[in-house]
Order: C-alpha cells, then sequence, then structure tokens
C-alpha cells in the first residue's frame, strides 16, 4: 500500500477500535436485617377502684367490660407481655389479679407481685388492640386509706 492512501486507511481502523464495546457483566449481591418492632400506645394511664369495701373479692375494675383498659400495638414480631407491681402504699395487704387478652378479660390470669411474670405470648402481626383487666381483693383486716401501687406492663419479643 502506498503512503498516499494511508491517510483514508488510519481513521476508519482508529473508529472501528473505538465502537468496538467492551462488555462486563457481574452479580452483585444484597442484604439487609429487618430488627424485631414493636410499638405499644397506652390508651389509658390509670386505673381507680374508688371505695371498696374490706372482704371484698376480685372486684373487676369499673367500666372493664367496655374495654376502656387497651393498647394498640404495631409489631413485625411474636411478644411475650410480662407484667408487676410494686409495693402497695400504705401497707401491702392488698391482692391484685391481671388478664391480659386480644378481647375483653372476663377472669383474671395471674395475680401481680413484685417480681414480673409472664402474662401472654402474643403471636400477631400488624397493628391490633390487646386488652388489659383488673381485679382487686380487700381482705377483711385491711386498714383503712387510700392505696396505691404501680403496675408495670412490658412487651417484648417473644
Amino acid at each position: 500500500m502506498n503512503g498516499k492512501y494511508l491517510w483514508l486507511v488510519l481513521p476508519i481502523v482508529a473508529g472501528l477500535l473505538a465502537i468496538v464495546p467492551v462488555i462486563k457483566a457481574d452479580d452483585v449481591n444484597v442484604t439487609a436485617t429487618v430488627p424485631p418492632y414493636i410499638s405499644v400506645v397506652f390508651n389509658y394511664n390509670s386505673v381507680n377502684f374508688d371505695s371498696v369495701p374490706p372482704g371484698s373479692t376480685d372486684v373487676q375494675a369499673p367500666n372493664q367490660n367496655s374495654g376502656i383498659y387497651n393498647v394498640t400495638v404495631t409489631s413485625n414480631t411474636a411478644i411475650n407481655v410480662l407484667a408487676s407491681r410494686t409495693a402497695w402504699s400504705p401497707s401491702d395487704v392488698l391482692t391484685l389479679k391481671f388478664a391480659a387478652g386480644t378481647s375483653v378479660p372476663t377472669s383474671p390470669q395471674v395475680t401481680l407481685t413484685t417480681t414480673s411474670q409472664l402474662v401472654a405470648t402474643l403471636a400477631l402481626v400488624g397493628q391490633y388492640t390487646h386488652f388489659h383487666g383488673y381485679w382487686l381483693t380487700v381482705p377483711p383486716a385491711a386498714p383503712a386509706g387510700t392505696y396505691s401501687t404501680t403496675v408495670t406492663i412490658t412487651y417484648q419479643p417473644a
């Protein structure tokens, strides 16, 4: 090939080299960890039994049958519900029983003590209402007065 045509061939060869695609493929592994999620919103903050005479057994909390003692639960995992109470003040002589369920409880499940105990296990996920129930027993010899205790209810992954 003589030199006068070389200037025509070089741009064509260079152009062919520029349009040859280089193809490379690879797999990319994508991972994610979704932790347990529990949100609990208490729709009440106190239970007032008013006046309960000595010798009363398993007196149901006022308006309990209407479902007013409830929480709204949102979760993506099974849940254990634990409950305990502080010592009654001024004297630890009253008995408080508790129940929890996805419908309004009609009978007590556990007697609350100062040690946290398992009350329920919920296998539901999503958003739902969880109801609480309270029953009070006042022994005949309980001294007159106004009594108080704090109940702690804990929702945690099962």
